[in-house]
């Protein structure tokens, strides 16, 4: 036997040839029908919303509007979807000097300038565009769960409140976008802090909203603070729109979550002893932060005690300092186990899934970073994919069952929505 595989890494590919073992195959999204002609789409959704007025009768007679959108780390909504949408404003009385863009960066880095720029395309120069970091913080309220509702100064100015995102997976809330936008991205990280915390009360929440602590606190938090309308969108791995969910932030985000479980949760018939995987490049692999998400869903592929190869190319290395310190402090996984029982820190909870993962299955990482970084990680750095890829070969021998990941951010192996 002898497969070619490609993975993304970053803005390129990597290769690799498996020559041993038994190949399972690869296993990815499954296919859905795309939508040719995505700005009509979106402009549909905006007059014709589920649950909700159409957005320029929300607009009549509002003074100021805050539209929240996600920041660098995401697959990019925001370019195609805001020109429409501020016209749809503007159509309800609203002038672009009323309208402030909140880029939602929650706990990730604040963006740069560029990057301010590459989120908002032609709009850039044109519209006020602030990241929710430099915005400040007003309280609200308190949610029932105790979750301090903290949200950038905008947003809580604002009469009329708008988000924008993609709906995929998410390991606490069960799916990104809806009210995760504010909840998350636009809160302070006091409030998203005591709302993650809350996902020690309850399971493995990738896929499921029935039931969910954190995204029904979320839901609370993004009602008490004003949110009105979402525009999310199902992209496929080709970053392609499969569908349009726009209008009330729960009955419309709902109606995405079933698109996007059914192309995200996939069929998996064998467990395998090496699971080769990608996040699926830029900006998915551009931190440990955002690239240990293909981690979990590789473990619902693998056996115990199996090796996952990761390609992932994190040019900015770990991707949050309280996450890195807490790999940096540790000597063992046990380490870490033992601090995440005493407290819960957000970023140090990205450490502590580290430590259950490694106890798992070995894992090693293909990256940019250096050699001592990764094993800071506890996993085991490699040069090469196809280094990788020999090494698992020949600890696990000639009757290895070998499967691949292409996209294994999007890809929830054995997965259900609930």
């Amino acid at each position: 036997m002898s497969v070619t595989i490609n993975l993304k890494y970053g803005n390129q590919e990597l290769q690799a040839i498996i020559s041993t073992g038994r190949y399972l195959g690869e296993i990815r999204p499954n296919p859905l029908p795309e939508i040719t002609q995505p700005e009509q789409e979106i402009i549909n959704g905006l007059r014709q919303p589920i649950g909700a007025p159409p957005v320029d009768f929300l607009a009549r007679g509002k003074g100021r509007a805050a539209i929240v959108i996600s920041d660098h780390t995401r697959p990019l909504t925001s370019m195609l979807v805001l020109p429409l949408l501020i016209k749809e404003l503007e159509l309800g009385g609203l002038s672009k000097e009323s309208i402030t863009v909140v880029i939602g960066v929650g706990n990730h880095r604040p963006v740069t300038e560029n990057e301010k720029e590459y989120l908002l395309g032609p709009l850039y120069g044109q519209i006020k565009c602030q990241h929710s970091k430099e915005t400040g913080y007003r309280m609200l309220g308190i949610t029932k769960r105790g979750t301090p509702v903290e949200v950038a100064e905008p947003v809580a100015e604002a009469d009329l409140v708008i988000a924008v995102g993609c709906i995929e997976p998410h390991q606490l809330a069960g799916f990104s976008g809806g009210v995760k936008a504010v909840a998350a991205g636009a809160a302070s990280r006091r409030a998203l802090e005591h709302n993650h915390k809350l996902g020690t009360l309850q399971g493995n929440a990738l896929g499921q909203v029935e039931g969910n602590i954190v995204r029904r606190d979320m839901e609370e938090f993004a009602q008490i603070a004003g949110l009105h309308f979402i525009i999310n969108i199902v992209l496929n791995e080709e970053q392609r729109v499969v569908q349009v969910a726009a209008g009330d932030p729960i009955k419309a985000h709902r109606a995405g979550e079933v698109t996007a479980g059914a192309m995200c949760c996939v069929k998996l018939h064998e467990a395998a002893d090496i699971v080769v995987v990608s996040p699926g490049g830029t900006p998915k692999d551009d931190t440990v932060y955002q690239a240990q998400k293909s981690v979990r869903n590789a473990l619902r592929a693998v056996v115990q005690g199996g090796i996952i190869i990761v390609a992932a190319k994190c040019p900015e290395g770990f991707g949050d300092p309280v996450f890195e310190e807490w790999m940096n402090a540790a000597s063992s996984p046990k380490d870490i186990e033992r601090r995440s029982a005493r407290e819960f820190v957000l970023g140090g909870h990205k450490g502590a899934f580290i430590a259950q993962a490694v106890n798992q299955a070995r894992i090693f990482w293909v990256s940019d970073m250096e050699q001592a970084q990764v094993r800071k990680l506890f996993f085991e750095p490699f040069s090469s994919l196809q280094e990788a890829v020999d090494a698992a070969a020949a600890i696990k021998g000639g009757d290895a069952r070998v499967l691949v990941m292409p996209y294994g951010g999007l890809t929830v192996p054995g997965g259900s929505i609930k």
